[in-house]
């Protein structure tokens, strides 16, 4: 199927059982294409799912402001990471770091204005 589909050069397919493919879309934090049965795709948020047996279903909230739709697993076909993470880099160890770096240069803004001052 991936010959087939027409993606931007970005765009990452998901791999494993379709389970594992939507647990995966529903933690990324962007955009998701859906390729459904019947050549039918759509483009939007992954907000909701549920793995419960025949009634399993996707909840994306699309795109283009169209609200949301709910598509049961069995038109699934294949799930595209077609969008950007909003939140690619934005961890918690990565805020410490950036904090932590922003902390030390006003430490050392402070030194030098006191030292300044003669207050060092």
């Amino acid at each position: 199927m991936e010959g087939k589909r027409n993606r931007p050069e970005n765009a990452l397919p998901t791999e494993g059982t379709l389970a594992e493919q939507v647990e995966r879309a529903f933690q990324y934090r962007g955009d998701v294409t859906l390729h459904l049965s019947g050549e039918r795709s759509l483009t939007g948020y992954l907000s909701n799912r549920s793995g419960e047996a025949e009634d399993a279903f996707v909840e994306v909230m699309l795109s283009d402001g169209q609200g949301s739709v709910r598509i049961p697993y069995r038109e699934i076909q294949e799930i595209v990471f077609s969008g950007v993470d909003a939140a690619d880099g934005k961890s918690y160890e990565a805020w410490k770091a950036k904090k932590g770096g922003e902390r030390q240069k006003e430490a050392e803004q402070l030194a030098s204005e006191m030292r300044r001052q003669g207050l060092l």
